[in-house]
């Protein structure tokens, strides 16, 4: 599994939840962390995802994070 295919995998399954780019890479074991960004940054273009300053289901920082959309989860 792609890089993309782990983050928009674990982005499904916690739909809604936001996610930064450090929690990601951590969860997913997406290292380094930038790469991360690159394909998050990436997604974002997608209107299925908003990234946005927010905070972290995670770790609980407001940092940029993402999420799928609510609205597009059948």
């Amino acid at each position: 599994m792609t890089a993309s295919e782990k983050i928009e995998s674990f982005l499904t399954g916690h739909a809604g939840a936001p996610y930064c780019d450090d929690c990601l890479s951590s969860i997913l074991d997406i290292h380094p962390r930038q790469q991360v960004q690159q394909k998050t940054s990436h997604l974002a273009k997608d209107n299925r995802y908003w990234r946005q300053d927010s905070v972290c289901a995670r770790c609980h920082a407001v940092k940029k994070v993402i999420r799928l959309r609510l609205s597009l989860v059948s």
